[in-house]
């Protein structure tokens, strides 16, 4: 019997021993000092109220209230003009963060969340996304890491092999027009700047940068340029089709197999989920394929982190929720079960993977979150993005949308196009401090 007890308490001595060192690898959470309060947020993703109800009984002096208007950019806009009305707390995209950055309508929160705190909970290569010239100005929540998804059943049908190499991707694309022209192997978008700058990035590069107070403009680069030729050389083929992505004809092509595959931020699984539902079983997932295999990189679409903006009045209360909603384990789990993201940014996520991770019936019983944090790891660069995003994009829009009518002969010769009419932009919303045909 004594040595029963001996036993046990030996193992709850080493038990409590691993969970104190577990607990020493990362900052405590504050404790909050401040009255009573009700702190605001707007955030477009689904069933965050799970997270909310575990917040609020480690904090049960401050309330949260979620208010969903879906993409609210225009409404963050109206209420920064009129210098009233934005939440507490506000959802952001990575890539429109440094937007709202530069007009000024987040504060910093370094005085709860300091850059140490930080790169322990989030990694350094987040900071790019959440802070800006030192200050912090909220958390990332979920990734965007680039993920080939994939059709089985189609890739089976016509003999076609998993791409690992764009090289492969290249010859599996023209394979699979031969075989059948009726079938896209994979499509690109018509514009969504983000995904080009994510295929630059995933080949180790970035087309634009900021540091010292300087905004970098070079998106001629030799990376850049290679991606745009290899990729150009696809679409003036016709081996690749430039389409209408999120609509209802693209997501037909999905669910009913006239697509093959999809280059998209890691989120994306739930997207075909609830809009591709008679695929169910027939989709895999897999590490992007690489332009360089003797170095992997990926590059991230997407992803969105949670700031806390200049209107709050309750700063103390807003920094230590959206520290605590994007790193703590048990809001972790809530939003991988309830909200269903990718939320592999924090270090902590690795706590709960094998706890949330498993066989998932609509990829066909494939373990899919081993793959994604893996798509996520590869992750290892960063860059800022420049503070006017809705422009990029709209750039690109116009001249894809001239490509496919005629106007432009070769595809690789709308990099050189973009680049101009970004920093005329740049220019004209008064960038001064702009450095060309240079990244930091």
């Amino acid at each position: 019997m004594k040595k029963l007890t001996s036993i046990i308490v030996i193992l709850l001595v080493v038990l409590l021993s691993s969970i104190v060192l577990a607990d020493a690898q990362y900052p405590s959470y504050p404790a909050y000092t401040g009255p009573e309060v009700t702190i605001t947020m707007w955030a477009w993703t689904s069933n965050e109220d799970y997270s909310i109800r575990e917040f609020e009984k480690v904090y049960p002096n401050i309330k949260v209230q979620w208010e969903n208007f879906a993409v609210h950019y225009p409404k963050a806009h109206t209420a920064l003009a009129a210098g009233e009305g934005l939440p507490d707390v506000l959802m952001s995209e990575y890539t429109f963060a440094t937007e709202f950055m530069d007009l000024g309508a987040f504060q910093p929160i370094n005085k709860w969340l300091d850059e140490k705190k930080f790169v322990q909970l989030f990694g350094e290569a987040a900071l790019d996304w959440c802070a800006l010239d030192g200050e912090i100005y909220g958390t990332p929540q979920d990734s965007g890491a680039i993920t080939m998804f994939y059709r089985k059943d189609i890739f089976d049908k016509y003999g076609l092999k998993v791409p690992t190499t764009r090289e492969e991707f290249a010859e599996q694309a023209r394979e699979l027009r031969r075989l059948d022209p009726n079938i896209n192997f994979a499509t690109a978008p018509l514009g969504w700047a983000l995904w080009w700058i994510g295929q630059v990035w995933q080949a180790g590069g970035k087309v634009f940068d900021y540091q010292d107070g300087k905004w970098y403009v070079d998106f001629t680069n030799p990376v850049a340029e290679e991606v745009f030729e290899s990729m150009g050389e696809l679409i003036d083929e016709d081996i690749m089709k430039i389409e209408m992505w999120w609509s209802p004809d693209w997501y037909n092509s999905l669910n009913e197999g006239t697509t093959a595959a999809v280059i998209i931020g890691c989120w994306f699984g739930e997207w075909l989920r609830y809009n591709a539902p008679d695929s169910e079983g027939l989709w895999r997932v897999a590490i992007p394929p690489q332009w360089n295999p003797n170095e992997s990189h990926n590059g991230m679409i997407g992803g969105s982190g949670f700031y806390v903006t200049t209107h709050s009045k309750n700063p103390e209360a807003a920094a230590i929720f959206v520290t605590w909603l994007n790193s703590h384990p048990e809001s972790l789990k809530c939003l991988h079960n309830d909200s269903n993201l990718p939320i592999m940014v924090s270090k902590r996520y690795e706590e709960v993977m094998d706890e949330v991770a498993g066989p998932d019936k609509f990829f066909g019983g494939q373990n899919i979150i081993e793959v994604l944090w893996e798509t996520h790891q590869l992750v290892d660069t960063s860059f800022v993005a420049l503070p006017i995003h809705s422009n990029i994009d709209s750039n690109l829009s116009l001249l894809l949308q001239d490509y496919n009518d005629g106007k432009i002969k070769k595809f690789a010769d709308i990099l050189p196009m973009w680049e101009k009419a970004v920093i005329n932009d740049m220019k004209e919303f008064g960038f001064n401090n702009i450095v060309i045909g240079e990244l930091p």
